[in-house]
């Protein structure tokens, strides 16, 4: 009886821990996002400067040393970069100030992806905590925020990954099957986790 009464006693300082450490978690994924977005603002429009940048480099290179058949040609890899540079700079700004963020939450949130929680609906769970899950508004216990946030996680991760691996793309004319590869994989990460998993944490 009291080697019982003990071992209930461990499993709720166990509990107890845990619950501790996720309400931890949560305030640190909150400042996670806050100081992230900041941070992927600064790659976008970074990426967008220096997509400009080559882009303008390659002009002038070929205005200066290029015969005209080649000047054709060097033009149709330019102006896609100059599309390219100018999109990730607004998107970046659009980000910064919340707009856009706001507009793809509106066009993605439709979209069949979060396919984590069909998986996890698959084992034989209590409806209602997958709700508490799946919302992190209906969340009641820490670790049901956490789970959340864990998937946001990395849902912004695969974003990331996504859009650095378009990026890449346009300098990966002649072999871009590696960069195509890990763009597929960014994607299958994404409807995995979600597409706008994150974004309301970074509003």
């Amino acid at each position: 009886m009291d080697y019982s009464v003990q071992s209930n006693y461990i499993l709720e300082d166990i509990i107890n821990i845990l619950e501790n450490f996720c309400i931890a978690f949560n305030q640190y994924a909150l400042i996670y996002f806050i100081f992230f977005k900041y941070l992927f603002v600064f790659l976008l429009i970074g990426c967008g400067v220096l997509t400009l940048l080559k882009a303008r480099g390659i002009y002038f290179r070929s205005r200066a040393f290029s015969s005209k058949k080649d000047e054709n040609k060097t033009n149709s890899l330019t102006k896609p970069r100059l599309i390219i540079g100018i999109a990730y700079i607004l998107i970046g700004f659009g980000i910064l100030f919340n707009y856009f963020t706001y507009f793809l939450i509106w066009i993605l949130d439709p979209l069949p992806d979060r396919l984590i929680y069909r998986f996890i609906d698959l084992i034989e769970v209590d409806p209602y905590a997958i709700n508490r899950i799946t919302d992190i508004s209906s969340a009641i216990y820490p670790h049901e925020k956490t789970i959340y946030y864990v998937f946001s996680m990395f849902s912004f991760g695969h974003t990331v990954h996504l859009v650095l691996s378009i990026w890449y793309l346009q300098f990966e004319v002649k072999n871009p099957r590696k960069t195509i590869l890990w763009m597929f994989s960014s994607v299958s990460g994404c409807i995995l986790f979600g597409f706008t998993t994150f974004m309301p944490f970074m509003l």
